[in-house]
C-alpha cells in the first residue's frame, strides 16, 4: 500500500484539486443554511486547504527561482565568449 503523502510532500499537481475544494467550501457557506457547527467544519477545512495552498505556492516560487537562477548562470556562461 503506498505511503499517503504528508502535507508538506503535496506537490503542485494537487494546486488545481486544492483550489476546487476550497471554492465548493465557499459556495456553501455563502448559500447558508448551515448549522454553527456546520459553518465551523467548513470553515477549519478551508482554512487547512488554504494553508496547503500557500504551502505548495511557497515550494514552487522557490523552485522557479532556482530555475531561473540556473539559467542566469547558463546564459552568462555561454555569451562571455560571444562578442
Amino acid at each position: 500500500m503506498p505511503k499517503k503523502a504528508s502535507r508538506r510532500e503535496e506537490g503542485p499537481e494537487l494546486f488545481d484539486q486544492h483550489l476546487e475544494k476550497l471554492r465548493s467550501i465557499v459556495d456553501k457557506m455563502e448559500q447558508g443554511g448551515l448549522t454553527l457547527d456546520e459553518s465551523l467544519k467548513l470553515f477549519e477545512e478551508g482554512i487547512s486547504l488554504t494553508q496547503r495552498l500557500f504551502d505548495i505556492l511557497n515550494r514552487t516560487e522557490g523552485r522557479v527561482e532556482e530555475l531561473l537562477a540556473t539559467m542566469e548562470r547558463v546564459a552568462f556562461s555561454r555569451g562571455e565568449s560571444e562578442g
